[in-house]
């Protein structure tokens, strides 16, 4: 076989396992997608950091999780800044407010001490302190 018919051979076997069975297709309607929202208050208790939020909603699930938005800032105390992310494909409009919350442990700047938060959305730093 020449060069050329090798070729297409590999093409096709690439192109067959390339294939996505359709009961394996993506339901474009379970994609969830970042929605907005509104932090009405923040507070650290102990290593979790705690928000009260705002957002549309009322029918559906809403996943929030929290992200850092840069490395960590070499001062004295390390500042992180954090970003909550709202996720949710909710198509109703009631007004929601919720508390959230996570570890922020992992967050630590310094083996003991304290590290300022600065979570977007919100003015005031929060400091973390931990032993």
């Amino acid at each position: 076989m020449t060069k050329r018919g090798w070729f297409w051979v590999a093409l096709g076997i690439g192109m067959l396992g390339c294939r996505t069975p359709q009961s394996a297709a993506v339901d474009p309607t379970s994609v969830v997608t970042l929605a907005p929202f509104q932090v009405l208050d923040a507070w650290v208790d102990g290593d979790s950091l705690k928000s009260v939020v705002q957002h549309s909603g009322g029918c559906d699930v809403h996943m929030f999780s929290l992200h850092t938005t840069s490395p960590l800032l070499k001062s004295l105390p390390p500042k992180q800044p954090v970003a909550w992310e709202h996720r949710s494909d909710d198509p109703c409009r009631a007004m929601v407010v919720d508390t959230i919350s996570t570890s922020v442990a992992h967050l630590r700047g310094t083996p003991r001490g304290v590290t300022i938060l600065l979570l977007d959305q919100w003015e005031p730093e929060l400091f973390y302190t931990y032993p």
